[in-house]
């Protein structure tokens, strides 16, 4: 390990390092949690986070509040785009806020293609025993380091959580996102031409957690909140290439001619290497769920983890618990760990240091080579635990 760092380690809350990012040595790391207020009788709920930036030697910059934080684009200059539950907010180099630009519904995520960008949000309502679903695509443009949501936008009628850019067309995932559990089962593929019309449509019946374009179409993953999931290749024009039954799916990190699936299965983590037909090539098996995936100098970064309660004293206390390890990408064998990190939730990579954001307020850098070369490195320390906490038992959760 290189360095730590820690970013809102004052916050009396469940909290999770859920997006890193670094860009030409500057390491970015956004904090996320939700402040629960009981006003009146009413639980109020808000999402909340911070975003700091360091040096590559691991000096701190700055931080400032971000809100709950989804993903991280970081620009040459220096500042970082922040995709927030709200929306987008850019900081300059030195961290100062320089604009904001709201969606509709939570952000879930977005993709940037040169000035292009293209974000998805989504929610849901219950009212009176039933529930409703919306959500949106959204076409805008990166203008001076801040996104400018001047483009088309499309509704749905689902939850829309995940989007990725192919050649010539647009895919949207529908579904609860990766890390969060609901109340009923649905997921959508969704195509959508540059111009903004919906060309089809595909029905997957479980939610879509990840999704990555392969070849001329899009690997969809999906998860039913136990142990089971589906692949699906769709190609471009909305046919089913074909599927397989796998496990649920948490992250699909595509290389070349070959598909990683991180996710869960009934008896633990399970990472699979599939061919362009499908074909299962290996499997590996982890003590804890697959929550991340990362092809980086011929190794893949795998992140495991859970949270675990456990009742101290008369009190409720999560921990973190999990490894990051370094595996071969061709046989699945593994090459290194570092154990007792903590529940690894987002990892980010650029010339073989890798950042490692986890489910507490410490994040890491690591060097890949170390790692994957010498069998791991040294346990730093034992399971973290977050912080004593009221289960308040939210529709919707992280896991």
């Amino acid at each position: 390990m290189l360095w730590k760092g820690e970013v809102c380690s004052d916050v009396q809350y469940q909290k999770s390092i859920e997006a890193v990012a670094i860009l030409n040595g500057r390491v970015y790391a956004g904090c996320s949690y939700r402040q629960l207020a009981n006003a009146s009788g009413m639980v109020g709920i808000y999402y909340l986070g911070t975003t700091a930036a360091y040096s590559s030697n691991g000096t701190f910059l700055w931080q400032n509040d971000s809100g709950y934080v989804v993903k991280l684009y970081p620009l040459q200059d220096g500042s970082v785009l922040v995709g927030s539950m709200g929306g987008f907010i850019t900081f300059d180099r030195d961290g100062r806020f320089a604009a904001r630009n709201l969606t509709m519904n939570k952000l879930y995520d977005f993709q940037i293609v040169g000035k292009d960008v293209y974000a998805v949000d989504g929610d849901f309502f219950l009212e009176n025993g039933s529930e409703s679903y919306v959500g949106h695509l959204y076409r805008g443009t990166l203008v001076n380091d801040t996104v400018i949501l001047n483009g088309w936008t499309l509704n749905f009628t689902s939850l829309t959580s995940r989007v990725r850019v192919g050649d010539g067309i647009i895919y949207v995932g529908a579904g609860f996102p990766s890390g969060y559990v609901g109340p009923r089962q649905f997921g959508y593929v969704y195509g959508v031409l540059p111009n903004g019309t919906l060309a089809w449509t595909v029905e997957t019946g479980q939610w879509v957690r990840d999704m990555e374009p392969w070849g001329s179409g899009v690997l969809a993953g999906t998860g039913n909140g136990t142990s089971e999931g589906r692949v699906y290749m769709i190609g471009s024009d909305g046919n089913v290439l074909w599927e397989r039954e796998l496990f649920y799916t948490e992250d699909i990190e595509v290389n070349g001619d070959t598909a990683y699936i991180g996710g869960m299965g009934s008896g633990g983590g399970e990472l699979v290497a599939l061919d362009s037909s499908g074909n299962v090539l290996w499997n590996q098996s982890f003590p804890y769920r697959v929550k991340v995936v990362k092809y980086a100098d011929g190794v893949l970064l795998v992140g495991t983890g859970k949270f675990e309660s456990r009742d101290e004293n008369g009190t409720t206390v999560i921990y973190s618990v999990g490894s990051l390890y370094a595996v071969d990408p061709a046989d699945g064998s593994i090459l290194g760990e570092l154990p007792n990190l903590g529940y690894v939730r987002s990892i980010a990579v650029e010339k073989g240091t890798a950042v490692v954001g986890t489910a507490s307020s410490a994040f890491y850098a690591v060097d890949v080579e170390k790692l994957a070369g010498n069998g791991g490195e040294k346990s730093i320390c034992g399971p973290a635990a977050i912080v004593a906490l009221t289960l308040f038992g939210l529709l919707v959760r992280r896991r």
